[in-house]
């Protein structure tokens, strides 16, 4: 952008467009040299503008941009499951019922095997972890026949498996498929 004198910008801009060259996307004439490909124009103020004001995204372009932004929302609203007992929404993507078990397995697996390793994973007669499997099957047993109501068809014939870890952080989770650590 280039600040002239509005009188030689007015007497350039009258010269382009006596030519037919003023805001063509062909060729400018600057300075009495011909630059091809390059536009011009000169706004209210008096400022010259050289080239184009950006990427000029045509209609093919903007048309594949929405549709693949409606794809993704109708892809996103398809996977959307109702959690029980809080029913809220939540979306599984791109994840079959399968690799999901296979997951939660491999993660319920290391974590007790860490556990194991360094001696705090505790014995499954010790009765903190008894208490927990007591619980955790009354609470499975609920979900899985849908008593909180929601989406539970996931939990059913789950083979739920119960690990307590002996650590000062106070921490739990339920990997996929009904592994509780």
């Amino acid at each position: 952008m280039v600040r002239t004198n509005t009188f030689s910008v007015l007497a350039r801009a009258r010269a382009a467009a006596a030519r037919g060259l003023y805001g063509s996307s062909n060729s400018t004439r600057l300075g009495g040299q011909l630059i091809k490909g390059q536009s011009t124009y000169v706004d209210r103020q008096g400022y010259e503008h050289f080239g184009n004001r950006g990427r000029n995204w045509g209609p093919t372009a903007r048309l594949a941009a929405g549709g693949v932004a409606v794809g993704g929302f109708a892809y996103y609203w398809s996977c959307r499951q109702e959690v029980p007992y809080t029913h809220r929404h939540h979306a599984i993507m791109m994840i079959s019922n399968r690799m999901e078990l296979h997951i939660g397995e491999q993660t319920f697996h290391q974590v007790t095997q860490e556990a194991a390793m360094t001696h705090t994973l505790l014995p499954p007669n010790h009765p903190a972890v008894q208490l927990v499997k007591r619980v955790g099957t009354r609470i499975a047993k609920v979900a899985s026949d849908g008593g909180g109501g929601g989406y539970y068809q996931h939990m059913k014939n789950l083979d739920w498996e119960f690990a307590v870890i002996n650590s000062p952080d106070v921490n739990a989770f339920v990997a996929p498929g009904g592994k509780v650590s």
